[in-house]
């Protein structure tokens, strides 16, 4: 079975049950914060908006007033804390971002322009708290009986839902909905970049940073790398939901197969596998647990060591295999799929990256290739090499 074969079966059922059908067990974005519902759209006569805060009925402005609307709802870099901005689709942000741009810098809205941009900016990671794109979240978390196509717009999930309201205040109570229960782990490291670039973005406006001005060749690097170590984050996130765990068996992110302990001291396992299309690579670290993909039992970690395919069988081997009370025995069934990165590890690479383009030196900062440097190599790879042709 394909991963689209998958999920023509659970739309298959949705259609058939005439609701709903889980994709997740947890919630795939962290529940919002003094949420503001908008929506925006550019017209001959300007930008439109309409939005709405829980308890309070929806507002509607144009141009400038709606920046002031805005800040009465709460969207200001005075504020100390962001509230999430809860939308529909990507048009809305970039309706907001273009009415943002409108005003100068000694304009009186230039505090709510500033918090639109850094909205946009934030809109690029994955949920987080700063935006809530309600079709998108709600696709995450289930399956409905339409084609994938039509679970791009609110009103699909309006009416599988029953969510009457089309105004913006019924964009609110989705995001009640889809981001209701437990969420999946990491998102609370997800949302300190969120924390973090708020206070940043603040203090640039109250020195008088002009948030227009293009980004620092570090900076957009930067940017570059947090935005890949959050989607590396999420998508191990994903792989801790038991229903998400199902489903990669089919992608080949998740691999089973039957365990045999190598006694020697290094702690090596063989995993004989059914599959080919697995997506694990010699060198790469691993979580394991005993049982089937969606199973939550204790895991242990490893490395792979090497991966050979004999005919229709795939057999990893796998060392440093830990967790005394997780490790596997021969016989066992096992699933595998690539370890979680480590935040920590993030944060200090990040770090690091930081440090060498505030290096006048660096080669990063100079723009100097590095010196190639030789050294040995191993007799295997001039081998290898020699008998290419």
């Amino acid at each position: 079975m394909s991963a689209d074969w998958y999920d023509l079966g659970g739309r298959l059922r949705a259609a058939r049950c005439g609701q709903p059908i889980a994709r997740l067990r947890h919630a795939p974005a962290p529940a919002p914060v003094t949420p503001v519902a908008v929506r925006a759209r550019s017209t001959r006569h300007g930008v439109t908006v309409a939005a709405a805060t829980p308890g309070t009925g929806e507002e509607h402005a144009t141009g400038t007033d709606a920046l002031d609307m805005l800040r009465r709802m709460g969207v200001t870099l005075t504020a100390p804390t962001a509230p999430t901005l809860v939308i529909e689709d990507g048009s809305t942000v970039a309706a907001l971002h273009g009415l943002a741009r409108t005003v100068g810098t000694a304009h009186r809205a230039e505090d709510v322009a500033a918090a639109l941009a850094w909205y946009a900016d934030r809109a690029d990671y994955p949920h987080g708290r700063a935006v809530l794109a309600v079709p998108r979240a709600c696709a995450a978390r289930w399956y409905t009986g339409d084609a994938p196509d039509a679970e791009r717009t609110a009103a699909t999930w309006r009416r599988w839902l029953t969510v009457p309201d089309d105004t913006t205040t019924g964009m609110l109570t989705l995001a009640g909905i889809v981001t209701a229960g437990d969420p999946l782990p990491y998102l609370d490291t997800l949302t300190e970049g969120d924390t973090y670039t708020w206070a940043r973005a603040a203090d640039d406006h109250t020195a008088g940073r002009d948030w227009r001005t293009p980004d620092t060749t570090a900076r957009a690097a930067l940017g570059l790398r947090d935005r890949c170590n959050a989607a590396d984050l999420y998508a191990a996130a994903l792989l801790t939901d038991p229903l998400t765990r199902r489903r990669a068996v089919h992608t080949g992110h998740v691999t089973t197969g039957t365990a045999h302990m190598l006694d020697d001291r290094m702690r090596r396992v063989q995993v004989t596998c059914p599959r080919l299309d697995c997506r694990l690579r010699p060198g790469t670290k691993i979580t394991g647990w005993v049982g089937a993909p969606e199973t939550i039992v204790p895991t242990w970690t490893a490395t792979v060591e090497t991966i050979t395919a004999t005919g229709g069988t795939l057999t990893i081997t796998a060392t440093g295999v830990t967790g005394a009370h997780a490790r596997p025995t021969t016989g066992q069934t096992v699933a595998l799929h690539a370890a979680a990165p480590d935040p920590w590890q993030q944060r200090r690479s990040r770090s690091a990256y930081l440090r060498l383009y505030a290096d006048r030196r660096s080669w990063l900062t100079t723009g100097r290739t590095p010196t190639p440097t030789r050294r040995e190599v191993p007799l295997e790879v001039l081998v290898a090499g020699a008998e290419q042709d």
